[in-house]
């Protein structure tokens, strides 16, 4: 869905979700001055539509031993899609995006230790159509958030 189908108490609805995902449609209500049946309503469409998910999100540093890395994919432009979607349904991939530039894949990989770090590498490895796959360690993630951008931008795809 486009940001321009959205209006503007609907990104007020999001950053308020954002700020606490736990929040109460309720307190989201009495913030924005609008019912509360607003608030739940257009957060369901909003769902439904694909544009929120609220989830609760782990830090790895707190998990104990784990590697978080990144790993750079190029693939053949046949196979893309079928990567994308084997990749997809791994339990270890936390994040998966087509990029532009030097790789053609972005996948973020959280797991035990080296040695099943180098095992996923050797799975993608061995996917069809994959030319290269090359790795980067995550030592620390100092910030992870999307979030709209902020107050003004977004307005201006509204129009």
């Amino acid at each position: 869905m486009p940001t321009s189908s959205l209006d503007s108490l609907d990104l007020d609805i999001i950053r308020q979700l954002q700020e606490n995902g736990r929040r109460a449609f309720r307190e989201i209500a009495r913030h924005l001055q609008v019912p509360e049946a607003t608030v739940r309503v257009r957060v369901k469409r909003l769902q439904e539509q694909g544009v929120l998910q609220v989830l609760a999100f782990l830090n790895p540093e707190k998990l104990g031993p784990a590697k978080l890395a990144l790993l750079f994919v190029n693939v053949a432009p046949k196979e893309h899609e079928q990567v994308i979607d084997t990749l997809g349904r791994w339990s270890e991939v936390s994040y998966l995006s087509t990029t532009l530039g030097t790789a053609d894949i972005c996948v973020q990989v959280l797991c035990r230790d080296d040695e099943s770090l180098w095992a996923i590498k050797q799975r993608v490895r061995n996917l069809p159509g994959i030319r290269d796959v090359r790795t980067m360690q995550e030592v620390k993630v100092h910030k992870i958030r999307f979030s709209l951008p902020p107050n003004g931008i977004e307005q201006a795809a509204l129009l």
